[in-house]
Formats: structure tokens, sequence, C-alpha cells
């Protein structure tokens, strides 16, 4: 997994299915750790100044940074621009006061 690729994901016992971007560094991502960063893809705007859009559909949700389980991972749905990601990490940045 890699910062910017945009993957499904299911946590064990709940029936709903998430898409999340991984937002944590490839440093993190790339460790034996079995978890990393990510925020929540919603499919309407969250009226919310700290979500980035990314198409007419899609927002990326600026206030849903959560740990993720690798394993609950289930399949790669594609990943970001550069521009986008810029966004999103302006966004956590306010968000966190960084």
């Amino acid at each position: 997994m890699k910062r910017g690729e945009i993957w499904s994901y299911v946590p064990q016992g709940s029936p709903r299915k998430r898409t999340v971007l991984i937002v944590s560094a490839n440093g993190v991502n790339d460790s034996t750790r079995r978890w990393f960063y990510a925020v929540e893809i919603v499919d309407s705007d969250p009226q919310d100044i700290l979500s980035v859009r990314m198409s007419t559909q899609s927002w990326i949700s600026g206030t849903s940074l959560t740990r993720v389980l690798r394993d609950w991972l289930t399949e790669p749905v594609g990943s970001v621009s550069e521009d986008i990601m810029d966004a999103v990490a302006a966004a956590l940045r306010a968000a966190l006061s960084l």
C-alpha cells in the first residue's frame, strides 16, 4: 500500500464496506505495522471546509482520519493525483493544527 492509493475497506464483523484513501507516510505503510492512517471517501458533499472534492460524485472527508488495519483492505480501487493529495494534506494539517 502506498500513500495516495484508494482501497476498499471492510472491517471484520461489519457489513459496511468503505472506500478509503491512504494518507500515512510510505515509511509507515511499508513497515511491519498492521495498521496505517486513511481518510474516508464519500459519495456526497460533506459540506465541510476540510473536505476535498475528487470528482462530481466523490469527496474526501478531511475529518475522518482513522487507523485502518491492513488485513481488512479488500481490493485496490485506484489512486489520486498529486494535486488532490496536496489538498488532502493541507486539510489534515488544518484539522490537526500542524
